[in-house]
């Protein structure tokens, strides 16, 4: 937590890295300076001297020591590292690294997706675990979340002032005795400098070859230095262009790559126009007759035709312009000071970021006719399916203030020393997307509003307005509607929708959130006693956390009034938190044969939830270098994460899923009835032995849990040993680590519960099957159709994740120059999710699966030449498939045949080059990301969720293609 953290970060630096370079205990730059590219500052040899004499705080430590180590496993990425390999704002520097990448990380790659704290959020999730269980902390210190809708509840990266940054230490490991609630996965602390001796501007760019997805940035700062303090104002400016689906082969047309065997000849359906696999668009140019054929325009013919398969025949231009990445604006001023009163150090920090994500996208629009409305030719319900926009917008103002005091006792208690602080958040966010409300659409099987009388050629259209139809539905009044319109012309098929009739059928939908976040905190630390190995350290503190979320949905979600999309209810409430902690290290032999060192750290947390009640948490390791070559340490600790304010508090949404898509009770292909036996058997006690899924789609509704949920608890083990030998500049770093994470909160998904409840050997009374209800009324129109499911947030039973990370670094002195090679690397062996527990328990075995790596690693090797330094980046993700979890890769085809679906992505190589010269007064980096242009991997329809044809898993490839980037930064 942020008041334990006594951080004197100018002068801190140098010493952070000299000792990273000897111990090897994380990813440093050079020991001799402590300039990073963004954040270049200058001081000379004396003052380098003197600031090594400092003592530091560590990242996962309460206690200030004289050197940096710590017997958790830590990682450092300097700013001038992540802006050498082209990574221009904080998001990349974070997501890209080792310890990240082996999981899906959710970034702007998801817009038009659904995802917590909405479109253009950036988070980061530590081993999989999820953004809620990673905690982020600016400057040792809390921060709030921000974001969009009712789950707002992880830290979005693009508050981060990238012009600050100074360096990145992330924990990987357990720390909620030290940090409070989230700390499960580990900690990412990002840490700005503190002061600058000159005024600096500096201006990059990193643009695509192809086009599509340039980023733009201009960012200064300005510093004041004066006898008894200094102050820091930096601002910046970031531009990311859209990349839309027409930008890239790989996205523009998405195809279903099925093959007559592994490796064998494609053999993917042709569109009858082109001699091509056909582009699986969203259906569109077609209607749709109930019990009757699709039919689609024929241009020969000058009318609708039966089509021959089910996908689109014609292109649609349209689709062409939905963005893959959004188009997103970010601005930001950061503000520090510090300054000595004498009897107490003052020190503040301000933060303004403003963020605004305009993410363009197209939707089917299907409006359902009856036979009696004049439109309708066709003598039975029918529907056009065509295209409309369906683009959503959002901004965000956030806001962090962060002020305190710290001091020492003097001569009453030498060696001790005080802080006090307080940090104050707020994120307000407004949101915006194109919906058609109900009571503009005829579409009788969705209950519309909208209805249309008259005779063909001669019909007229009335409708309720908005507010009368949220108070009264369908029993409003009736008024005419302002436009005349028909659906089943062609141009209205082929998306050539009239503006004023657009401007009738589709409204904006605007809403708005708030989170808000106060912290108070007080910490003493110092020396206890003195034992024969050195000084026994304490760090004791307090700290108070209020919290308040509220999202106020738009007039059409909140109402349940929009066309084939969930409602959302008010997400609203509030939570605080007592909580104490300590800290005590224990040096037990120093300077004695195969002891160098050996410290004992405990850290424990007991604290008090208004929502949740009280408990407690601990954490112990051990730190031992057996010789000047050799030091070996391992940690032992619990953690907690208590529920989220939105996981607590959402307001009920719904929507809607098609029966195919989450019943298991498919006997529909005699051939191919459920796999599993139970599922089999427990299924024919409720359907017969024929039954296809099939009819209206059921109801979802999803809520939070206050009552119901329990906090999260975890344990940690890492165990690691780190090599330095004297015979060469090397450091090796290995550490194992194992996280079991128990009654962790989640939404299951609609059909894993129903799949859940059929597989279980205590069906009809599992847990699971009082979740969802299956008609078996035969009078029901509905009869055998699961009618709604209730995908609320339950606590599951247990994540668990273990593996390996190896960090290494060596340098060598050439008479040419200096080279450095660094490399970082995770191994996955387990990642694996067990639902509820017992002998019914179902375990999802996520390991090596497509967005779960069991291995990625990320190199760089630097050559520094007088005033030129070169650089090679290399990241790389091994193989991953999904066969397991579909159980083979062979499965029946449209054709009739059993065909190859290929669900496996190849080894995945990205290489990056960079170039720097330096000048007394400024400095330029170029290169070019992605050198050999290398595609993100192609998978089969189906085989996971795609963009495109590409398997969409965040940042684990590279989505624009090789690009060129250059930073120029200039002194004053």
């Amino acid at each position: 937590m942020s008041i334990k953290n006594d951080l004197r970060y100018l002068a801190l630096g140098s010493v952070a890295y000299s000792v990273f370079a000897i111990t090897g205990v994380a990813y440093a730059q050079e020991t001799e300076t402590d300039e990073p590219i963004i954040t270049t500052e200058s001081q000379d040899d004396e003052d380098e001297a003197e600031s090594r004499q400092e003592r530091v705080v560590v990242t996962g430590s309460l206690l200030r020591r004289d050197e940096y180590s710590s017997s958790s496993p830590i990682q450092v990425i300097t700013a001038e590292t992540a802006t050498a390999e082209g990574l221009i704002d904080a998001t990349d520097i974070i997501q890209s690294q080792s310890v990240a990448s082996g999981s899906t990380q959710i970034n702007g790659n998801f817009g038009g997706f659904v995802v917590e704290g909405g479109t253009g959020v950036n988070t980061i999730s530590l081993r999989g675990l999820g953004a809620q269980r990673t905690l982020v902390i600016f400057n040792g210190r809390r921060i709030g979340p921000s974001g969009v809708q009712g789950q707002v509840g992880a830290v979005d990266l693009n508050v981060i002032p990238t012009s600050a940054v100074q360096r990145v230490e992330i924990l990987k490991d357990g720390a909620s005795s030290i940090y409070g609630s989230d700390a499960v996965a580990g900690v990412v602390n990002v840490i700005t400098r503190r002061s600058i001796d000159a005024p600096e501007l500096n201006v990059s760019f990193n643009v695509p070859y192809e086009g599509g997805g340039e980023q733009w940035s201009v960012d200064g700062a300005y510093g004041f230095n004066f006898d008894r303090g200094n102050a820091v104002i930096s601002a910046s400016y970031q531009k990311l262009e859209p990349l839309t689906f027409r930008d890239r082969d790989y996205f523009d047309c998405p195809q279903e790559y099925v093959y007559d065997r592994k490796g064998g000849t494609r053999v993917d359906t042709l569109d009858p126009n082109t001699g091509r696999p056909i582009c699986l668009l969203s259906i569109t140019d077609a209607i749709d007759i109930n019990a009757g054929p699709r039919l689609i325009y024929d241009e020969d013919l000058g009318d609708f035709r039966p089509s021959a398969f089910a996908e689109r025949e014609y292109y649609n231009e349209k689709y062409r312009d939905t963005a893959v990445i959004p188009e997103t604006e970010r601005a930001s001023i950061f503000a520090t000071a510090d300054y000595n009163f004498g009897w107490a150090e003052f020190f503040a920090d301000a933060l303004y970021t403003n963020r605004k994500t305009e993410q363009e996208y197209y939707r089917q629009f299907f409006p359902w006719a009856s036979p009696a409305d004049p439109q309708n030719p066709y003598g039975n319900f029918a529907r056009p399916i065509t295209i409309a926009p369906f683009s959503t917008g959002v901004e965000i103002d956030y806001y962090s203030v962060t002020a305190g005091l710290r001091g020492d006792f003097g001569n009453m208690l030498q060696d001790w020393t005080w802080e006090t602080s307080a940090v104050y958040s707020k994120s307000e966010g407004d949101y915006t997307r194109q919906t058609f409300p109900l009571n503009r659409v005829v579409d009788p099987i969705r209950a519309g509003g909208a209805v249309n009388v008259g005779t063909p050629g001669n019909f007229q259209c009335f409708y309720i307005e908005d507010q009368d139809y949220a108070d009264n539905g369908l029993n409003g009044t009736y008024v005419p509607c302002p436009v005349t319109y028909n659906y089943f012309t062609r141009d209205f098929v082929e998306g050539n929708i009239a503006p004023d009739v657009l401007d009738f059928l589709i409204q904006d939908d605007s809403g708005s959130t708030t989170y808000e976040q106060l912290t108070l905190s007080g910490i003493v630390t110092g020396s206890l006693f003195t034992l024969p190995a050195g000084d026994v350290g304490v760090a004791l503190g307090v700290e108070y956390r209020d919290y308040e979320l509220d999202d106020q949905p738009g007039f059409y979600s909140r109402n349940n009034m929009q066309w084939g999309l969930s409602s959302a209810g008010v997400t609203a409430g509030s939570d605080n938190v007592i909580e104490a902690f300590g800290e005590v290290e224990i040096p037990i032999l120093a300077g004695m044969p195969f002891a160098e060192e050996l410290t004992l750290n405990v850290s424990g947390r007991v604290f008090e939830y208004d929502s949740y009640g009280s408990d407690s948490v601990y954490k112990a390791g051990l730190n031992y270098q057996i010789t000047p070559s050799v030091r070996v340490r391992g940690t032992y600790g619990t953690s907690y994460r208590t529920p989220a304010l939105y996981e607590l508090f959402l307001g009920n949404q719904t929507s809607f899923l098609g029966q195919a898509a989450i019943d298991p009770c498919d006997f529909s292909d005699p051939a191919n009835p459920p796999a599993n036996p139970n599922i089999r058997q427990n299924c024919l006690t409720q359907v017969p032995a024929d039954y296809d899924p099939f009819g209206s789609s059921a109801l979802i509704t999803t809520g939070g849990g206050a009552g119901i949920l329990d906090a999260e608890t975890s344990e940690a083990i890492t165990v690691g040993a780190i090599y330095t030998p004297t015979f060469a500049n090397l450091s090796v770093a290995v550490d194992y680590f194992e996280i079991e994470v128990n009654d962790q909160i989640a939404q299951l998904g609609a059909g894993s519960i129903v799949s859940g409840c059929y597989a279980s050997d205590s069906f009809p009374n599992d847990a699971l099957c009082q979740l969802f209800n299956r008609d078996l009324d035969p009078a029901s129109p509905t009869y055998l159709q699961i009618t709604d499911v209730n995908d609320s947030y339950v606590n599951i039973n247990s994540q668990t994740n273990r593996g390996l990370d190896l960090t290494a670094r060596y340098e060598h002195e050439f008479d040419l120059g200096d080279l450095i090679v660094d490399l970082q690397g995770t191994w996955t062996f387990e990642d694996n999710v067990e639902l509820f527990g017992g002998i019914d328990s179902d375990v999802d075995e996520n390991n090596g699966t497509i967005g779960d790596p069991d291995f990625t690693a990320n190199s760089r090797i630097q050559f520094v030449t007088g005033d030129v330094t070169l650089n090679w980046f290399t990241d790389f993700v091994s193989r991953t498939s999904n066969d397991e979890i579909f159980g083979g890769s062979l499965f029946p085809y449209r054709d009739g045949q059993v065909r190859y679906f290929k669900q496996y992505t190849e080894p995945y190589f990205l290489h990056s080059v960079s170039a720097q010269y330096r000048a007394d007064d400024w400095r330029v980096t170029f290169g070019v990301t992605n050198v050999f242009d290398e595609a993100p991997p192609i998978v089969s329809t189906g085989a996971a969720t795609r963009r495109g044809s590409v398997a969409l898993v965040g940042t684990q490839y590279d989505y624009r293609g090789r690009s060129v980037f250059a930073r120029l930064q200039k002194s004053f």
